[in-house]
């Protein structure tokens, strides 16, 4: 399974199903998922809303071809001018932690481009990973240091990894209300109980496993001045602390 399909499962078993928790109505007309990436959030909510026509944007052109008939998608840079005809009745967006540079532009332009009482939601993955057992920081913990590594390396691009846990007062600025803020947790790992968290959790571990390669081989060799050699041996002692039972590791979104 492709990894941000998997991460869209991961998302929509959180929400116990839905795709969404803003208070659309039901027969909701125009909406815009920014940062679609493959393109299933768009496609099963255009499935699940027939009255609904859904754009989709991303960077890259990785949606399918077959698509449901009210659904489409668009090559587009959400950080660049936004140009779109009709304005919004709700807007998306899903883990871009590691897209948006200025969130206050972003917020600007989604308030600009929603109809009055339309509504924005953003499912953000935020950093640092945290560990429930006390006495497990990034002295001890290779996983728990990955995580600061990401943040240092992610922060001297102009991105704030820990930024979806100030989107509020943002969102404020740019003239939004009724801001509602939800936080869950992902565990990392089977180790939380409950079938739902146990499942979530092997969800969790697999998008982490692939994603660990593909989020730190460039930042580290680019932006800290790792070798690849240090990096790789570095990842593997991260994916050996993730899958330790004796340690509870878990993200927020």
């Amino acid at each position: 399974m492709d990894r941000l399909d998997l991460q869209h499962h991961a998302f929509r078993l959180t929400l116990d199903g839905k795709l969404f928790r803003a208070p659309i109505p039901e027969d909701v007309q125009n909406v815009l998922d920014v940062g679609c990436g493959t393109g299933i959030w768009s496609i099963e909510f255009a499935d699940e809303h027939p009255s609904a026509r859904v754009l989709g944007t991303d960077l890259s052109p990785i949606q399918p071809a077959q698509v449901p008939p009210n659904c489409e998608f668009l090559i587009d840079d959400c950080e660049q001018e936004w140009i779109f005809h009709n304005q919004f009745d709700f807007i998306h967006t899903r883990a871009m932690v590691a897209a948006i540079k200025n969130w206050n532009r972003f917020f600007e332009q989604a308030y600009a481009n929603l109809k009055p009482g339309g509504y924005i939601e953003c499912q953000e993955l935020v950093f640092p990973i945290r560990c429930m057992d006390p006495g497990i920081t990034a002295a001890n913990s290779p996983l728990m240091r990955w995580s600061e590594l990401f943040l240092e390396a992610a922060a001297k691009m102009g991105l704030d990894a820990a930024g979806p846990r100030t989107l509020s007062p943002k969102l404020r600025d740019a003239g939004f209300v009724d801001i509602n803020l939800k936080t869950y947790k992902w565990p990392i790992g089977k180790w939380a109980r409950g079938a739902k968290f146990k499942l979530l959790g092997r969800f969790v571990m697999e998008d982490l496993m692939d994603w660990l390669p593909s989020s730190s081989l460039g930042l580290f060799t680019r932006i800290l001045g790792w070798t690849r050699d240090e990096v790789e041996l570095f990842l593997a002692e991260c994916r050996a602390e993730a899958k330790r039972k004796d340690r509870h590791y878990y993200g927020e979104v």
